[in-house]
């Protein structure tokens, strides 16, 4: 399991260094607004990428100031903060399932970072981060969970302090030993049952 950690936290480091970088790189000269997005084709295996800023429901968008603390902007206190729950539902519009189980996986992200001065609850938040994950590995395989949790990694982890937070609750696992789950949405928070997507 420390093995596992340590590649997801080498996979995560790398995906945020290649987003900086390709976000510096992309510059042209005209503002973000003006640039066109073009949403992803939706299939079955391909998330949903909607181009609109205002959808019902979701939180507005908390910008600049949503990076100015560790917690960041969290308007409807559900432990998601804003950005990352605008990401999930803008990402994967076309699944109830898959945001919720990403929802569960987020949530536990965030305690990560707040709680990671005690070794307690990073090792708690660490077999709740086990569980999200064989929720979602059950609702969509290993290969598109691992993705799709890369991806929301580097949404969660947009600065430096959460990164360094992210690499301090990975050193309280150090010299501790785990055991893998099965894949099997009985891990889930929520009712997979009632959800029809």
């Amino acid at each position: 399991m420390r093995n596992k950690k340590i590649i997801r936290l080498f996979l995560t480091a790398l995906s945020v260094v290649g987003i900086l970088f390709f976000a510096g790189c992309s510059g042209s000269g005209s503002s973000p607004a003006s640039q066109t997005s073009q949403p992803t084709v939706t299939n079955s295996s391909q998330p949903t990428v909607t181009n609109s800023t205002d959808q019902s429901g979701l939180p507005p968008d908390p910008g600049e100031a949503g990076k100015q603390t560790l917690a960041g902007v969290d308007s409807d206190h559900d432990g998601v903060r804003d950005d990352v729950q605008r990401y999930i539902a803008q990402t994967y519009s076309n699944s109830e399932k898959t945001r919720a189980a990403l929802t569960q996986d987020a949530k536990v992200v965030q305690s990560e970072l707040l709680d990671a001065n005690s070794k307690q609850l990073s090792m708690q938040h660490s077999d709740e981060e086990d569980k999200a994950a064989s929720c979602l590995n059950s609702l969509v395989g290993l290969d598109n969970s691992i993705e799709m949790q890369k991806k929301l990694e580097v949404t969660i982890l947009n600065t430096d302090d959460r990164t360094r937070a992210y690499f301090k609750y990975d050193d309280q696992l150090g010299g501790e030993v785990f055991s893998l789950l099965p894949d099997d949405s009985s891990y889930c928070t929520f009712d997979v049952n009632t959800m029809s997507n």
